[in-house]
């Protein structure tokens, strides 16, 4: 049997010096490598707009709850419970469709799902409006709600287009469209609800979801999706397609097939490789909602009912905590409306933040800075202090809570691989909305109470949250987007 052995080793060895200078290994290319050599150009460019908009549509939906609390506690005379459960519904529709519109969209695309989101979205936000009762609306907003947490999708579908370079810094500015839908829907109430109510402010909201169904014919499908689904034709004619727009070329050779793996299997985020980022990241997803909310309802809160003190905390000023205990409620005014548009500034800071952080620290640490700063500024909103001051401080707080709201949505792209990365996302923004219908109550009940407690919590979340993102074990930044998952 040895001699066997020796002799077969030895036609081997003569084979591979008959072929030595002979061999050709064979060429071919990645998409990342594609992306890279193709590079950031006009394409990426024309995507950002198209997607974006899908984010101020989103934004437009979700932030109407921070200014339609006023007006429903006074014209359906609701406690604050009441109040607290338009919200909490919402947040349902989301934590129950989260992992269905990303199942969704690993199984049958990106581009499907986002389309059939949007019109949903749409059709759902005019219905609200023609709301009878205050249970039809709870149903209705929790429809909104189901919709409104598939545009995620959006993000997935921009983030597989773009070279690894450029990705963290591009994805980054996905929150500008947020920020400015945040903006538009808090000017647009400061105009519509005195002058019209608000049920034209939910027309108006809903109107603009279907808007941007007009711009579909402009979005391609993902390019990873093709590839990872056996499209490979497709694959390949998009990325030539990119590469033409962007006026250079593909690299030479044959796009490289990665191994078709089933897609959109949740269990797969919990196998050994993938459990414990999960379970960290479930934290994090969790604290982002939680104290993202907690900032958006309680601004509107604080400002409802706050003091007004001079630079030396004395009260100057009372008279919108007295309406809210004689009348159970108050409009806003055009000085509040002030304030929150000032808080919205906030959500164009944290860009700022995170394009100079995340390639700089990384973005673990990127969270922790994000988060023990926002807990510190939360904190700081129990002083009785000027207005001007007050909205500094909600705007500081709003800063640090959107960036990290942006960087979790990064991360959890970059960590997961193409075959379920859609679902990844979905089922921690699911997850998240446990925290998103909790803060309702923090925020616009026991902040109604006691103003120092609601916030003392947030600002505990945010504290032990930053601990937790110190032991993330993978840094993600510089790193090849995954495309088929680590198994074993």
């Amino acid at each position: 049997m040895r001699r066997t052995v020796d002799h077969s080793m030895i036609r081997l060895r003569e084979n591979i010096d008959a072929l030595d200078g002979n061999i050709q290994v064979p060429q071919g290319y990645t998409v990342d490598q594609a992306l890279e050599k193709i590079g950031f150009g006009k394409y990426q460019l024309k995507m950002i707009s198209v997607l974006g908009f899908f984010g101020v549509a989103d934004a437009l939906e979700i932030m109407l709850l921070s200014v339609l609390s006023p007006v429903l506690r006074c014209e359906w005379e609701l406690s604050e419970v009441d109040v607290a459960t338009v919200s909490t519904m919402v947040f349902a529709g989301m934590l129950v469709f989260g992992p269905i519109w990303g199942k969704m969209s690993d199984k049958y695309g990106r581009w499907p799902t986002l389309w059939i989101v949007m019109f949903l979205m749409g059709w759902f936000g005019i219905l609200t409006a023609f709301s009878p009762t205050y249970y039809w609306l709870l149903f209705l907003r929790m429809i909104v709600g189901a919709c409104a947490v598939g545009t995620g999708q959006s993000f997935i579908l921009f983030a597989e287009m773009l070279p690894p370079k450029h990705r963290g810094k591009m994805l980054v500015l996905t929150q500008l469209f947020w920020a400015t839908g945040s903006f538009v829907l808090i000017a647009a109430a400061a105009v519509i609800i005195p002058r019209f109510g608000w049920r034209w402010l939910m027309i108006f909201t809903a109107i603009l979801s279907w808007v941007s169904l007009g711009f579909f014919k402009l979005v391609p499908e993902s390019p990873r999706y093709l590839l990872a689904t056996g499209k490979y034709e497709k694959a390949v004619t998009l990325l030539n397609k990119i590469a033409a727009t962007n006026k250079t070329s593909l690299p030479e050779g044959r796009l490289f097939q990665p191994a078709v793996q089933e897609h959109g299997k949740i269990k797969d985020m919990f196998s050994p490789y993938y459990r414990r980022i999960t379970l960290q990241l479930f934290i994090v997803w969790f604290c982002m909602t939680f104290g993202y909310y907690g900032v958006v309802l309680g601004s509107t809160e604080i400002v409802e009912r706050a003091r007004v003190c001079d630079i030396s905390g004395n009260i100057i000023d009372e008279h919108t905590s007295v309406a809210v205990q004689e009348c159970g409620c108050r409009q806003l005014t055009p000085d509040d409306y002030v304030t929150l548009i000032i808080g919205t500034l906030g959500e164009f800071g944290s860009l700022f933040i995170n394009l100079f952080l995340m390639d700089l620290i990384g973005r673990k640490y990127t969270f922790v800075v994000n988060l023990v700063l926002c807990a510190i500024f939360v904190l700081l909103l129990n002083l009785c202090t000027t207005r001007f001051l007050l909205s500094f401080f909600i705007l500081m707080a709003r800063m640090f809570m959107a960036a990290i709201g942006n960087v979790v949505y990064v991360y959890t792209s970059e960590v997961y691989p193409t075959t379920f990365r859609a679902v990844g996302l979905g089922v921690c923004s699911s997850f998240a909305r446990i925290g998103s219908m909790i803060s309702p109550f923090i925020a616009q009940v026991i902040l109604a109470k006691s103003v120092s407690s609601a916030l003392g919590v947030y600002a505990a979340v945010m504290f032990l949250t930053a601990i937790n993102c110190m032991f993330l074990p993978i840094e993600t930044k510089g790193r090849h987007l995954p495309e088929t998952a680590i198994l074993h």
